[in-house]
């Protein structure tokens, strides 16, 4: 027999209930599918929560780093790491044109 949740009973989650049913899938270890049967849930619906969470976390929690570097022997540089691992290697600009680029691409994320 499904183990019943308060949340079985729920018409809509909160944005806290499903990431505490979340976490509780990913401590548990099993599919989401075996996971949502033995709680009496709707496997979709986490699979929505998860994916609009995680959406929220990536826009959210990602951040932009600079990192001063110098080339030896040749002109000042700088690196950008870009979410999904992209990294700029920049020479021959100007600070304000790499602070300029930073915002752009902050703004972009938003």
């Amino acid at each position: 027999m499904a183990k019943q949740t308060s949340l079985d009973r729920r018409k809509s989650w909160t944005e806290a209930d499903a990431q505490r049913v979340l976490d509780e899938w990913r401590r548990s270890g099993a599919t989401l599918e075996a996971f949502a049967r033995s709680r009496g849930l709707i496997p979709q619906r986490i699979a929505w929560w998860r994916k609009r969470l995680a959406d929220g976390r990536a826009s959210s929690t990602t951040a932009l780093t600079l990192i001063p570097a110098a080339v030896i022997g040749g002109e000042p540089a700088a690196v950008l790491r870009l979410p999904g691992g992209t990294v700029l290697e920049l020479t021959s600009v100007s600070p304000s044109w790499v602070a300029a680029l930073a915002a752009a691409l902050t703004r972009s994320q938003s």
